[in-house]
């Protein structure tokens, strides 16, 4: 049943992008994501997620950076 509704969104998607174009159809899809990302709700949610990969990338990187000396030293 999955695989049935699949593929007719992916058939009704190619047909929307023969119909308008490609780029009236990905110039729309950005004006929808700017209008999303505009929301204050999903502007934090976006900011904290940053804040919080960018934490465990320098946590990771410490971490490596560490093992990487202690390795050559020893």
């Amino acid at each position: 049943m999955g695989i049935i509704v699949t593929l007719i969104l992916i058939v009704i998607i190619a047909l929307v992008i023969l119909g308008i174009g490609w780029t009236n159809f990905f110039s729309a899809i950005m004006k929808g994501a700017d209008k999303v990302t505009d929301i204050p709700v999903v502007r934090n949610i976006t900011d904290t997620a940053q804040v919080e990969l960018n934490k465990i990338l320098n946590n990771v990187s410490n971490s490596v950076g560490n093992n990487v000396v202690n390795n050559v030293v020893n």
